[in-house]
């Protein structure tokens, strides 16, 4: 499959359509014309024991520790970090013809269970992730980027695909997921019996990494 509505980039391992350069998908507009237009790259990129494993594979150990774990902007889980995003300021501010903030609504609406998706969209409409570069989109090497944001694809999109190349699609996104989820399952049970976390563990995890990459490469 590869034309301008989807295309499958083998190298790293991602779907990609030049129509994210105008994001179409309802979903992803924003409040404000004042606001960037990015589409999906609102969303928080989670790294998962994959990706750390394959930033560490490829030499850029440095990177890790200072742009990821020790960025004071992500949250550090046991075996994932969430890349947390930017919020533009409108997010802080309330209009005249409004009686709350989006800021003030996504704190009331996160409070209830019956209204906590809400909040999670009030705040994406504000957010722009922090690896996104105007003018070009991701920043990230694509090497590093994780398997939600190498096979995400909104349904704007795949409105515009045939039959054929839905299947594809559905064939490539469960490749990436057969690729990712795996290795993350398996390496989180490795270092939970080890007593090893992201938190408490970091240079060791590094390391075991790094003997992983040498015994095993999976690239």
């Amino acid at each position: 499959m590869g034309n301008d509505v989807l295309w499958w980039e083998e190298e790293n391992r991602q779907l990609l359509s030049a129509v994210c350069r105008n994001c179409p998908e309802p979903h992803f507009q924003r409040r404000s014309g004042d606001l960037p237009h990015i589409g999906c790259c609102a969303y928080e990129p989670v790294f998962t024991l994959f990706e750390i494993y394959k930033m560490i594979a490829a030499g850029k150990t440095e990177f890790f520790l200072k742009e990821i774990y020790a960025n004071p902007q992500n949250e550090i889980y046991d075996y994932e970090i969430v890349a947390g995003a930017s919020i533009q300021p409108l997010f802080y501010e309330r209009s005249s013809e409004e009686d709350e903030s989006p800021a003030e609504r996504y704190e009331r609406l996160k409070r209830s269970p019956n209204t906590a998706y809400l909040a999670v969209d009030e705040r994406l409409a504000y957010a722009v992730c922090q690896f996104f570069i105007d003018g070009k989109g991701c920043g990230l090497d694509p090497r590093f980027k994780t398997s939600i944001c190498r096979s995400f694809i909104c349904s704007s999109i795949e409105e515009q695909l045939t039959e054929e190349e839905r299947k594809h699609l559905s064939a490539w996104q469960r490749a990436i997921r057969d690729e990712a989820e795996p290795f993350h399952r398996r390496h989180k049970a490795i270092l939970e019996e080890k007593g090893w976390t992201l938190h408490n563990h970091v240079h060791g995890i590094v390391e075991y990494f790094r003997q992983v990459s040498q015994e095993a490469p999976l690239f």
